[in-house]
């Protein structure tokens, strides 16, 4: 028998706000204040303090001693330095697959690849962002390589938070995050692993300009 674990009080804190912060209702280093948490979730602050350590593990907040948690600033440098890091997961994760692929994994992962397909075709921004990081968790689960399924999860959050930012920013970016996806699987699938480098680095480049993009537009709004 499977047992299923609840969620903690403590993690479904930590979803909701990671779910405000990546949806853009929460904005580079705004303070959280634990005391208004408490009051419109109606938990306690032990229970928030401990939501905070793990959105800092998921690199959404930062905690500063003695002057609290805000929410960790999306710049370019960071960007670029999260996405150079997690194209390289994505190469190692089409290496593996082109190893290790059976025919009902095949199946799988063309089902979810349609599945992606038809999100962005209806512009569905939180629909898209699901399917799409349900790819690359059933692609890593395929790969069974437990440390890089380790890697691709523990960098989930904040490529998330940045694609959601591009999204809204530019619905268009849903159909080439598409084809970018296709694309990674079938030429992993397809024994053309020698495409993959290019693939991913054209994607990288241009992606995050248009999330760097995304952050100055948003910056420039707030100031006026």
């Amino acid at each position: 028998m499977a047992f299923v674990v609840a969620e903690s009080l403590a993690e479904q804190i930590a979803n909701h706000l990671a779910s405000r912060i990546i949806q853009g209702e929460m904005v580079n280093n705004e303070r959280i204040q634990e005391a208004r948490i408490v009051n419109e979730l109606q938990v306690s602050r032990g229970s928030v303090r401990e939501a905070l350590l793990i959105l800092e593990r998921r690199h959404l907040i930062t905690i500063l001693p003695r002057r609290g948690a805000f929410v960790t600033e999306l710049n370019a440098e960071r960007v670029r330095g999260l996405y150079r890091l997690y194209g390289n997961l994505l190469e190692m994760l089409a290496e593996k697959l082109s190893w290790s692929c059976s025919d009902s994994d095949r199946q799988q992962l063309s089902g979810l690849t349609d599945k992606l397909r038809k999100s962005a075709a209806v512009h569905d921004e939180n629909l898209f962002i699901e399917a799409n990081f349900e790819l690359i968790s059933n692609a890593a689960e395929v790969a069974d390589n437990e440390y890089l399924t380790t890697a691709l999860e523990n960098l989930r959050p904040p490529v998330q938070r940045a694609l959601a930012l591009a999204v809204r920013n530019n619905l268009s970016e849903m159909d080439e995050t598409t084809s970018f996806m296709a694309n990674l699987v079938d030429f992993a699938l397809g024994d053309q692993i020698d495409k993959v480098s290019e693939l991913v680095n054209g994607y990288f480049k241009r992606h995050s300009a248009l999330v760097i993009q995304a952050i100055q537009d948003q910056s420039g709004t707030a100031s006026r």
